[in-house]
């Protein structure tokens, strides 16, 4: 779609819709490995009382960063999503567009 000064490819959004997906995808499975890989460690911190305050701390830290991070991959996609959304909606409008002035077209003998 062309107009002054802007210019709207769908196979662009498309193709960048599906991109952040994959980006998301491949987050949260580093994400979950991650994870998987730090709780791998224990609690090398130990069970004495400034082992046990470094673990709280730890927890509160990790729980709230893994939060973030969850929320940033499913923000991630959700754009994804959009773009590919918002593609088809470009496609569609063009399309219509081309048939109004095809038939506009015909309908003057042309």
């Amino acid at each position: 779609m062309t107009g002054p000064g802007i210019q709207v490819d769908p196979v662009a959004l498309a193709s960048s819709g599906s991109g952040l997906e994959k980006v998301a995808g491949d987050f949260g499975q580093a994400l979950a490995a991650f994870q998987q890989e730090l709780a791998a460690f224990g609690q090398p911190w130990g069970a004495d009382d400034i082992g046990s305050l470094i673990g709280a701390a730890h927890e509160a830290v990790a729980e709230f960063a893994f939060d973030c991070f969850a929320t940033a991959v499913e923000e991630i996609g959700a754009a994804g999503v959009d773009l590919g959304a918002m593609a088809s909606t470009y496609r569609e409008v063009e399309e219509r567009i081309r048939g109004s002035f095809e038939a506009l077209q015909q309908g003057l003998g042309g």
